[in-house]
Formats: C-alpha cells, structure tokens, sequence
C-alpha cells in the first residue's frame, strides 16, 4: 500500500506513484444493509468455497471486490456468482498483473497511457493521450490498458476502489482515434472483470468526432459508469481559491450532438453540449503538485518508458506478492 507521506518527484522521468499531502485519505465504506450483507456473505461463501482454488485467488476476491460485483450487477447474487467467477477464470489465464515486456512494450513507447499522480480523493490518475497512438487495433492494445488498470488498482490506498482517469484529445485526429471495435472490446472487459473501478473520467480538448464516436460506443456504457465522466474546458479553469464549490458535467447529462450535426461543426472545437453544461474545475478535484502543467498543475512529470516500466513492474510484483501472502497490496 503506499505511502500517506508526501510524495517527493527527485525526476521529471519518475512517475508520481505515492499521494502527496494534499491528497485526503478515503472515507470507509458506508455500510451494508442486513439484505446486503446477507448477499455478500452468501457470494463469499460460494467463491471461497467452489472457485477461488489458490491463496492469491482468495485474498483478491476479498469482501471489497466481492461487493463491487455485487454493486456492478444490482446485488443480484446468480449475476455476482457467474461474474465473479468468469474473472477467477480470465485472470487465471490472462494473468493481467503479470504483463510480459514483449507483449506490450511497442504499446508502452510513445506514453500514450501511463499511472502517474493521484486526486483530492487519492485515486490514482491514469492518463491517455490518443495523439500518441501508435499501433493498430489488435489484442495487445487491450492487454496495454489491463496493464496500466492493474498498475492504478496496485496504489490504490487502504479504502481506495476507484482510479480517476484524464483523456486529453489535443492534437488527436480520426486516423488515432480508436475504433468502434476495439474500443467496445475494451469496454467489455472494463465491464467484466474491473466493475466499479471507476472514479471520475475527465474529458479535455473533445474533438468534433468525438461526439459522433461517443454516440455509437454509449450504448455499451452502463449508465452508472457514464455519469462518472465529465467534460473540461480548459479555457474556463480558475485556480482552486477562486472556485469554491467543484462542479461537474456528467457525460449522462450531456445532449451529445448527433453524428450529422457534428459533421456540421468539423472545425469547431467545442460542442454545445460543453457550453451548455456546467465548468469542471480541475483544480478543485486534482492537487496541483499531482497535476500535469499543460492541465493547470504544476507537476513536470514527462513520460519516460524505461522508468516506468520499471517502477510499474515493481508495483505489480509487490501487488502479487501481497496477494500470495495475503496481506494488502
């Protein structure tokens, strides 16, 4: 688990992987009700005693994880059961928290995903930057995004469950926009095996095809998930003491444009949607020392591959290791 002491970046090529002062340690979990609790342990017992075979199966499938399957499928048991179950299965097999170099290091080179920082609420901050694609659709680039979940859930803090994550579309076209394919794919598995891991999704610099893109992929978001997703305008960020209440423009209440209408704004790089909702401040949500300057922060974290695949390996196997010994992670 990491640290609570404030992080200190000794270089630009580092990433921030321990919270810094500012970030507040996580309330615990509100409490079940009776019925809840009464699912749970039922779904505990299940697993503990018909599926999870080894140690490391065990501990990952503690009360936490066990009730966000629940939450993911509306504490409905069978749902939780089968769910739960297919993810022992799938990890056993595809082993996400082991990635092998080979696998995804062409992924990995241009940075255009990485874990680096954390929010006010110390959820770890993934970023993704689709102006550094640099790949076709294939099966790598999913094991590239498990890859970095598994890194962001391996720093969570004790009573953290949740990542926050940052997609800046500047510079981005069409041509590095990911496909309807991949990117429901990859929804799929988000669904799957990471339910209700995520925190808060920010959107800056939306490009015109964008909307159009969001419209077709929409369909496979839950509605939950797609309320957590908000929309920045960086041209109307303040600093944290001029903003006194954060605010947000949840994805699940904007009127997205249609893909028509989008045509119709090609060159516009803002949609009605944005100017009719209300401002995500990121400074009210994000430190600055955790934020990127280019976002209004004032970290000068700059991607560095062999670092971080170094640091992050090292996370993993510690994650790993944890789970073996049954201690947290």
């Amino acid at each position: 688990m990491p640290s609570r002491t404030p992080s200190v970046q000794s270089a630009t090529g580092v990433p921030r992987f321990a919270p810094s002062k500012e970030c507040q340690p996580a309330a615990p979990p509100a409490p079940l009700t009776d019925s809840q609790t009464s699912t749970l342990e039922a779904l505990r017992s299940y697993i503990h005693e018909n599926v999870a075979k080894t140690t490391s199966e065990k501990n990952w499938a503690d009360d936490a994880c066990l009730v966000r399957y629940l939450r993911g499928r509306k504490w409905n048991l069978q749902e939780a059961k089968q769910a739960v179950q297919d993810s022992i299965v799938w990890r056993a097999q595809y082993l996400p928290n082991d990635p092998q170099r080979n696998d995804i290091w062409i992924e990995t080179a241009p940075g255009k995903l990485y874990v680096s920082g954390f929010d006010m609420e110390s959820r770890p901050l993934l970023y993704m930057k689709p102006r550094l694609e640099n790949t076709a659709a294939s099966p790598a680039q999913i094991r590239h995004v498990v890859f970095h979940l598994e890194v962001a859930i391996a720093l969570m803090p004790k009573d953290v469950h949740n990542l926050c994550i940052i997609i800046d579309f500047a510079g981005s076209s069409m041509t590095k926009n990911p496909g309807v394919a991949i990117a429901r794919e990859i929804i799929n598995v988000l669904g799957s095996h990471y339910p209700e891991r995520l925190g808060k999704g920010y959107i800056i610099h939306a490009p015109w095809f964008f909307f159009p893109f969001y419209k077709l992929i929409s369909p496979f978001i839950d509605p939950v998930t797609k309320a957590k997703i908000n929309f920045v305008d960086m041209k109307k960020q303040k600093p944290r003491s001029i903003v006194s209440t954060p605010s947000s423009a949840a994805a699940s209440e904007v009127d997205l444009p249609s893909a028509s209408e989008s045509s119709q704004k090609k060159n516009s790089t803002s949609s009605s949607s944005q100017q009719n909702s209300e401002i995500v401040n990121l400074l009210d949500l994000i430190p600055d020392d955790m934020l990127e300057r280019e976002f209004g922060g004032t970290s000068d974290y700059v991607y560095d591959q062999e670092a971080y695949w170094t640091a992050a390996s090292k996370v993993l196997k510690d994650s790993r290791e944890a789970l073996e010994r049954g201690q947290d992670a």
